[in-house]
């Protein structure tokens, strides 16, 4: 008799350590999904800045309050890279590769259609160097997709003079996931662009 109740109190004791087992085996599985969340939660609070092609990461407390200042800089590197041109070929095509990362098709479309009127080509055989100055980038962030229009300096420098259009672009911006070719996690949609030279003509590219 003393052999059974041995028995059954070394088996509820058996039951208890298991019991108390799962509990602690839950009990860190729970905590390792919280901790990964709030992880991600962290990583998706994070904006990259790229300076001279290092990466640099900072913690924000708030993404959506940050989101202008993205959406500015994504801008701003946009056009520094679609509208700086020089008569390197091969520099032009890496910066377009770059700029393309950074859109939809209305940013080829337009790229294309330069293209076809041989503004680059024109460039190039004209020994022309091209830089852009931003002037403004307004943003509105109180509607989705974002809204945003740029306006800003177009300075063209050949032999026989210096000339100066100003550009305005307006586009929608959407959220997408950060990569190393979008870092900001946005996208251009729908760019529009028009320039007008110093005369106040309006003229293309």
């Amino acid at each position: 008799m003393d052999k059974l109740f041995d028995i059954e109190k070394k088996f509820k004791h058996s039951r208890l350590l298991t019991i108390i087992s799962l509990i602690s085996f839950a009990a860190i599985a729970i905590t390792s999904i919280i901790f990964t969340n709030q992880n991600v939660d962290n990583f998706s609070k994070r904006i990259y800045v790229v300076n001279k092609n290092k990466q640099f990461e900072a913690m924000v407390a708030d993404i959506n309050q940050n989101r202008p200042a993205e959406i500015r800089y994504q801008l701003s590197r946009f056009h520094d890279l679609f509208f700086t041109i020089s008569p390197d070929p091969k520099a032009v095509d890496l910066n377009m590769e770059k700029a393309f990362y950074l859109g939809d098709n209305s940013i080829k479309r337009l790229y294309d259609d330069l293209i076809e009127r041989g503004y680059f080509k024109n460039m190039i055989q004209g020994n022309v160097n091209q830089i852009v100055r931003i002037d403004t980038i307004l943003v509105n962030t109180e509607v989705y997709p974002y809204q945003a229009e740029t306006i800003f300096t177009i300075k063209q420098t050949r032999a026989t003079g210096t000339s100066m259009k100003k550009g305005t672009s307006t586009c929608s911006l959407e959220d997408v996931v950060r990569t190393t070719n979008s870092p900001n996690g946005l996208l251009i949609r729908d760019f529009k662009f028009k320039s007008v030279d110093t005369k106040a003509n309006m003229t293309d590219l």
